[in-house]
């Protein structure tokens, strides 16, 4: 798959651009007095990006024996980072994406093989029993995978479906308590009750809002109601806690110091973008204009200032080494977000403001965060605006944001 990288010279001068390694897109003026809209030269190009980028997260990063992904990749062929869990989802996302977008039997064969791989990582690794783990969020994200997998699969396999419902009913959602923080699902499992954070009660949200839409779709709407409900608690919970209708911004949790509930004063991007992800679903769900208004404001908050995002740069901001959680959250942010922009039920101005600002995203990683060349060829790290060292180890997760934000060029549907 690596030799893809070195042929994108070829597709930028098919495609016209006049400019090669610069210019992605083109700056169109606005007829409507709306603005500027950035419209990609070429689909072909993008996909050609998220070939080469996909095809060095599968090339480098994929255990084969194991069937999970490596942690770090050190060229040209050390592998010195462990298992981890709640990477394998984000890293399995991607290949997902790379299924969906070439439909190519490479990539729906390891649907199976992560499936499998995963459960006994889990289990060597921590002492789980089959996908649990003690940290809630990190199931959750397992849990997304498995339905994303079972929705685009061809066959449907029932064991993804029935495999994330048994997760999320019996070591997800259970972990709901009142006290503390007036509700909301804990962080860890045992005796673990200090603080309730963004990063498990979105997901999980989300989660229920996918179970939802499957069940309604299917005509069980009792299970469908059931799971409608959670989505709605979660949601109403977010809301009224972590979220200050005031300034637009989503914080990260609650912590109890002394038996005082304190709220971050943190804004991370995928705690933002799983929030704006399961108020757009719920509004999907009922058509209730106050969750698009959330998740729009949201997405506007984040793309505006600091928090998240690098007013220096104009992108999402790095937060944290490649080889830690905060690679991971960029790309997260970017799998709701894009959903949001194509949504034609939002404004087409607010639309297209988006919309600039994820092709700027994109464009910067291109050109500036990644190396065309040499063992680092195709790889990124947590700055979307400056490639990594080329020395010592990859981290999964910062590649893996890359990847899902090429990915997610692909299926990016122009502001018209």
């Amino acid at each position: 798959m690596k030799n893809i990288l070195f042929i994108l010279t070829a597709v930028l001068l098919a495609a016209g651009c006049g400019q090669v390694d610069d210019i992605y897109y083109e700056r169109t003026p606005s007829s409507s007095g709306e603005g500027d809209s950035y419209t990609p030269i070429n689909k072909t190009y993008w996909s050609q990006a998220a070939d080469s980028a996909t095809g060095a997260l599968v090339d480098n990063f994929w255990n084969g024996t194991r069937n999970y992904f490596y942690m770090d990749f050190a060229p040209p062929t050390s592998h010195p980072g462990g298992f981890q869990y709640w990477p394998q989802a984000h890293a399995m996302d991607v290949v997902v994406d790379a299924y969906v977008r070439t439909g190519e039997a490479e990539y729906l064969n390891k649907y199976e093989e992560w499936f499998t791989g995963v459960q006994q990582g889990n289990q060597a690794t921590y002492g789980g029993a089959n996908y649990r783990n003690q940290y809630i969020d990190d199931m959750a994200w397992i849990v997304l995978t498995m339905l994303r997998m079972y929705e685009t699969h061809p066959g449907h396999p029932v064991t993804y479906l029935t495999t994330a419902e048994q997760i999320y009913s019996d070591w997800i959602i259970t972990e709901w308590t009142e006290s503390p923080c007036g509700g909301g699902l804990r962080w860890r499992t045992s005796s673990y009750t200090e603080g309730k954070n963004a990063c498990t009660n979105c997901p999980a949200a989300i989660i229920a809002c996918r179970l939802a839409g499957f069940y309604k779709t299917s005509g069980d709407n009792d299970k469908a109601a059931r799971y409608l409900a959670d989505a709605q608690r979660l949601y109403h919970w977010i809301r009224s806690v972590l979220y200050d209708s005031q300034t637009k911004i989503l914080y990260g949790g609650v912590d109890v110091e002394n038996g005082v509930e304190k709220r971050s004063n943190i804004s991370l991007s995928y705690e933002v973008g799983t929030a704006l992800g399961a108020a757009h679903e719920l509004y999907t769900l009922t058509g209730e204009q106050r969750f698009l208004t959330d998740a729009v404001e949201m997405a506007n908050k984040a793309t505006t200032d600091g928090m998240p995002m690098d007013v220096s740069t104009g992108c999402l901001r790095s937060e944290g080494p490649g080889n830690g959680d905060g690679g991971l959250f960029k790309g997260i942010f970017i799998r709701y977000f894009v959903k949001l922009i194509n949504d034609t039920r939002v404004d087409k101005a607010v639309r297209r403001q988006l919309y600039n600002f994820m092709v700027h995203n994109a464009t910067s990683l291109w050109t500036a965060g990644v190396h065309k060349d040499g063992s680092y060829a195709g790889m990124f790290g947590p700055d979307w605006a400056a490639p990594i060292p080329q020395s010592g180890a990859v981290g999964l997760q910062g590649h893996v944001s890359g990847c899902t934000l090429l990915e997610a060029m692909n299926v990016l549907q122009p502001v018209e």
